[in-house]
């Protein structure tokens, strides 16, 4: 299963998806004080449902090595899910109104993290290219095979 690279990539995801559960999604310091505020990804029901269904595809996609074509069902499916966390941290960045009346997007900053999900995405591209290029020689190897018995 680790021969493959797009194994390796399918991993490397997983990975930028799990470490979000310690890294904030935005942050910002009070001038006056010199106060730092933080809103974490665990901060947030729905961003731990995101990233525990996303990291659970990841690993339900690693254990199907053996099939390439569900692979890339299952890395697809992972990379909606996952562009769909990402539309939802920017929307909620950029809708969500704080206490003071004021938008969270004009008090705080996005942090890198916040941009992992899409991150994530464009690796799991790569490895549905590569995954899909190898199931489509496995399957001319099987059928020159067949031809080669048949004949």
């Amino acid at each position: 299963m680790w021969k493959k690279p797009h194994n390796w990539l399918i991993a490397a995801a997983a990975l930028l998806i799990i470490v979000l559960l310690g890294l904030n999604v935005c942050h910002a310091v009070n001038p006056e004080t010199g106060q730092s505020y933080d809103v974490r990804f665990v901060d947030r029901l729905v961003y731990i449902l995101f990233i525990v269904l996303s990291f659970i595809l990841s690993d339900v996609t690693l254990l199907a090595a053996k099939n390439p074509f569900h692979q890339v069902f299952i890395a697809l499916t992972n990379a909606f899910v996952l562009l769909g966390f990402q539309a939802w941290i920017l929307v909620d960045f950029f809708t969500t109104k704080l206490q003071t009346g004021l938008r969270m997007s004009s008090v705080y900053t996005l942090s890198v993290g916040a941009f992992f999900p899409l991150m994530a995405v464009i690796l799991l591209a790569v490895a549905v290219k590569m995954a899909a290029d190898e199931g489509t020689a496995q399957r001319i190897a099987r059928a020159l095979n067949s031809r080669r018995k048949d004949g």
